[in-house]
């Protein structure tokens, strides 16, 4: 994996939790997004590691939210139980993480801790959990959950939608024609640039664009946060399986670049919600953190594509600071 080491994206290995003081301090200022990867998935030691250095975040300088590599619709879940107690830890886990994350036991202490940490705070002092992903690794879902609920929220408040739900239904078909998987290396396999695929991402950019110029009456009612979140998820998809249907030469470049806009345009919403409150721990990979160009080898080819780090890097600049766990 390449790495860019300029000022402008440089990054430092993670430190011990004794080391976390200095290091901190050694930046120009406390980052708003203090990101911290891994080199793989596997290994328990990174995500117990996390923990510790979370929770000397939380303690000594202020850290308010934690974000993960996992769907952030099914991170709704997660946060509801960290927050409320909402929900039985086991299927809280089983639920509220994606690529099987909730069976990892550092996932279950963080969550546990999390709980058991807002239980004797306030709500000014309460810690958040969120994933940020998007919802898909190389093959994606249909947009039909997101697209619903964003419908509903509008239908509580407005009259005349573009749209009714049974026409979204309708033209989103069935769920296993999205999620074929022969469709990630075959394009004529993808229902992405089909008719009625076309028609949703017009309605999806309607209903999204209707949110945005209603924000005056609906941003102080309850779930608009998360139908912000289910706009741009729908969006998101429609794009990547569009891109999924095509035959273009840098096709599966494009479909990684568009998961990484995903995640980063999570990141920055979930910064705008906890303005204020502190900063925020997000973990993941070290190729979807680190700033810079990320490759992958695929077969005989190399893809590569901006990563998350590298787009929060530049929208944050210096608040953001990246922490490479294990070789990078």
């Amino acid at each position: 994996m390449s790495t860019q080491t300029s000022e402008e994206h440089r990054w430092h290995p993670a430190p011990s939790a004794g080391g976390l003081a200095a290091l901190l301090n050694s930046l120009p200022g406390l980052p708003d997004l203090l990101a911290l990867g891994e080199p793989n998935h596997n290994h328990a030691a990174f995500p117990q590691r996390r923990n510790d250095l979370f929770r000397q975040l939380v303690e000594d300088f202020g850290f308010r939210s934690v974000a993960l590599e996992s769907d952030m619709l099914a991170g709704l879940i997660v946060g509801d139980h960290v927050v409320s107690g909402q929900g039985n830890l086991d299927d809280v886990l089983q639920a509220g993480f994606s690529h099987g994350f909730g069976a990892r036991p550092a996932n279950r202490d963080l969550v546990t801790w999390m709980r058991e940490q807002n239980a004797r705070r306030d709500r000014n002092g309460e810690l958040r959990f969120y994933g940020f992903d998007a919802p898909m690794d190389w093959g994606a879902p249909s947009p039909v959950t997101s697209l619903l609920a964003l419908h509903d929220f509008l239908s509580e408040a407005l009259p005349d939608l573009p749209v009714c739900r049974e026409t979204i239904t309708e033209l989103c078909g069935a769920e296993t024609d999205w999620t074929n998987p022969a469709a990630v290396k075959e394009p004529a396999h993808s229902v992405g640039q089909r008719a009625a695929a076309r028609q949703l991402r017009r309605l999806s950019d309607d209903l999204s664009t209707l949110l945005r110029t209603e924000v005056p009456r609906l941003a102080t009612r309850t779930g608009f946060w998360e139908a912000e979140l289910h706009a741009r998820t729908a969006a998101g998809l429609l794009r990547y399986h569009a891109v999924l249907a095509s035959t273009a030469e840098n096709r599966l470049a494009r479909m990684a670049a568009l998961r990484a806009l995903m995640m980063a345009d999570n990141l920055s919403a979930l910064l705008e919600r906890e303005r204020g409150r502190g900063p925020t721990l997000v973990y993941a990979h070290n190729s979807h953190l680190r700033p810079g160009l990320a490759t992958m080898r695929l077969g005989d080819r190399n893809i590569q594509w901006w990563s998350a780090g590298a787009l929060m890097s530049h929208r944050l600049g210096p608040r953001y600071a990246f922490l490479a766990g294990g070789p990078c």
